[in-house]
C-alpha cells in the first residue's frame, strides 16, 4: 500500500463504449473531468427495540455503488462522446460496462447504467460544465491488486 497523501488523478476509469461486446472497447473516463464522488447509495434499516432504553439500531440492507463525475465537456473525448451520445436513451441503451482501478491496483468493475447527465452548461465566457452519474447494477466484483495475498 503507498504512503502519503492520495491524488485522485492516481485513479483509472474506464467505460465500454460497445456495451455487450465482449472484450468490449473500454475508453478512459477523464479527460475534462476534475472531480469525482462515489456513494454507496445505503439502504438502512433503523429500528428500536425494547430492550435498548429508546435507542435504536442499524443495519444496511443493501447498497448500490454510484460515481459521480463532473467538469468540462470535451468533445472528440470517445468516453464523453459515448455517454453524452445516450443524452436522449433511455431503458436499455443506457447500460453498459465499466471498471475503476483503485490506486492500489484494486479493481472494481461491473454492469452500469449512465445515468443523470447533465450540460454542458454554464456562463458565456467559460467551458461548458457537465456531469453524470455511473450506476453499477448489482453488486461490482472486486479484484484485490496482484500479490496482495487476498
Amino acid at each position: 500500500m503507498p504512503e502519503g497523501l492520495l491524488l485522485q488523478s492516481k485513479h483509472l476509469f474506464e467505460i465500454n463504449t460497445t456495451p455487450g461486446q465482449l472484450p468490449g472497447n473500454f475508453a478512459r473516463v477523464g479527460a475534462g473531468l476534475n472531480n469525482f464522488e462515489p456513494s454507496f447509495n445505503e439502504e438502512v434499516a433503523q429500528d428500536t427495540y425494547l430492550d435498548g432504553d429508546g435507542f435504536a439500531e442499524s443495519l444496511v440492507t443493501g447498497a448500490q455503488l454510484v460515481i459521480t463525475f463532473s467538469g468540462h465537456r470535451k468533445y472528440g473525448d470517445p468516453a464523453q462522446d459515448f455517454i453524452f451520445s445516450k443524452s436522449f436513451s433511455l431503458g436499455e441503451e443506457r447500460k453498459t460496462e465499466f471498471r475503476w482501478t483503485l490506486p492500489d491496483g484494486t479493481i472494481i468493475e461491473g454492469n452500469c447504467t449512465i445515468a443523470n447527465i447533465e450540460g454542458p452548461s454554464g456562463d458565456a465566457n467559460a467551458k461548458g460544465e457537465i456531469s453524470f452519474e455511473v450506476h453499477f447494477n448489482g453488486k461490482p466484483t472486486v479484484t484485490p491488486p496482484a500479490g496482495s495475498g487476498s
